[in-house]
């Protein structure tokens, strides 16, 4: 067998876990204390392995709420139904959330999906582009008649996670230094905005005209739409005022990368 075609027969028997690739073996050499399939299980098994750390490591409060029992099935059950596509192991994880949603953990299961969502945006986060934030002082260059037109650039990290009601408390107390006690499940469900500032990827819960406005200027959204936008939610209060707030938030958190008028702004 050409070294081609054993190289590639070698790589299908270890990704379908063939421990009795005959085909494989055979064409082996024998080594000299034990049987060529006993070898050849060893890289099998440690790349099933190599795998289930890339998850262990990209999920560490999952695996607290799961138990190490109930997330070696899942892991199990992921590395069977998710082969590795990428060159880069960075990846492999990516669909965790989706497979719990496929396959529910019995405990509480709303919880564990919501974790796992939240470890995947932080995951994104830590790794996304680069991009400098400008500050608040930016919007000097613009005369208040301007500003129903200005329009917004985020840092490519920020993206918005649904959640269940305190997942991220839970989240937070499963990698304290103590022995975690867990919020009690909560009704209905939390929107926390996920990104990068500087080299530490950050979190936090949006209440509900928060999370309207940042999703509508996330979208290209003008400050004069958005302001219409929240008006309508509650008009008990100014909104201009309200996101005018919201801006400053943005601004000194680190979110807002440019700013312009719906034809200049420019994008990261």
């Amino acid at each position: 067998m050409k070294l081609a075609a054993l190289q590639s027969a070698f790589q299908k028997a270890v990704l379908s876990r063939d421990e009795n690739a005959a085909k494989v073996l055979n064409a082996l050499s024998a080594p000299a204390r034990a049987e060529r399939s006993a070898v050849f299980a060893v890289y099998v098994d440690g790349y099933q392995l190599r795998l289930a750390e890339y998850v262990e490591e990209d999920y560490p409060a999952l695996r607290i709420l799961m138990g190490e029992t109930a997330f070696a099935k899942l892991i199990s059950s992921y590395v069977a139904a998710n082969p590795s596509r990428s060159r880069n192991a960075r990846y492999f994880s990516t669909k965790i959330p989706e497979h719990l949603v496929a396959h529910p953990f019995r405990k509480s299961p709303a919880r564990a999906v919501g974790l796992a969502r939240l470890e995947r945006a932080l995951s994104d986060a830590f790794d996304a582009k680069d991009v400098e934030p400008i500050n608040l002082e930016a919007l000097a260059a613009f005369v208040p008649e301007e500003w129903p037109r200005l329009v917004f650039a985020f840092h490519p990290s920020l993206c918005l996670v649904a959640a269940a009601a305190q997942t991220t408390a839970a989240y937070a107390a499963l990698l304290s230094d103590e022995k975690p006690s867990l919020p009690p499940t909560g009704e209905g469900e939390e929107i926390v905005a996920v990104w990068r500032a500087e080299f530490e990827p950050l979190y936090r819960i949006l209440d509900e005209d928060e999370h309207l406005a940042l999703n509508e200027a996330m979208a290209g959204k003008s400050f004069g739409d958005i302001c219409q936008l929240v008006a309508f939610q509650d008009e008990n209060e100014p909104a201009a005022e309200r996101l005018a707030q919201f801006l400053v938030n943005w601004f000194s958190e680190g979110m807002i990368v440019g700013v312009g008028n719906a034809e200049s702004v420019d994008e990261p």
